[in-house]
């Protein structure tokens, strides 16, 4: 599939799709917001604030279980950590997912990211900052080179 253009902000893209800044404004920003939406989710009620860590953890295990043990990063620091500990956690798998079981991650990580614009949103400022945050950092996200733990593993041409 090839890559669209991204025109004048070619050079930013290319800039927020570095390590760098994938764990700076990717995991960082979503740890932030995901912190923030817990804390004004616990200031409304209980059940807001274990509804919203019931769906962090389904996140984080979720992630853990399709992405980070099928990573080529697995056993690194290149998310933060989380591959370490993962590595303690879990056993490695090949590389490969298959479509259903992506699409299943992505509605779960829309049903989270839903969560906190429901709830940063009852602050006028976060619910803008966060809204910004949001195509940063999906696009820091996306590996100019593909999602190595989506890709097959290679066919062995020894016989």
């Amino acid at each position: 599939m090839p890559r669209l253009n991204p025109g004048p902000f070619e050079p930013f893209v290319y800039l927020i799709q570095t390590r760098g800044a994938f764990r700076l404004v990717g995991i960082g920003g979503f740890a932030l917001f995901g912190a923030l939406a817990l804390r004004e989710a616990a200031a409304h009620s209980a059940l807001a604030l274990l509804v919203g860590l019931v769906l962090f953890a389904a996140m984080w295990l979720d992630s853990a279980m399709v992405a980070c043990r099928r990573c080529r990063h697995y056993g690194s620091w290149h998310c933060l950590g989380q591959g370490m500990l993962v590595s303690r956690l879990f056993a490695r798998r090949v590389p490969g997912v298959s479509d259903g079981r992506v699409a299943l991650h992505f509605a779960l990580l829309g049903v989270v990211l839903v969560y906190g614009l429901f709830w940063l949103w009852h602050s006028l400022a976060l619910g803008i900052i966060f809204t910004l945050w949001l195509p940063l950092g999906a696009l820091s996200a996306i590996a100019p080179g593909g999602f190595s733990w989506r890709q097959r593993a290679p066919i062995s041409k020894a016989a």
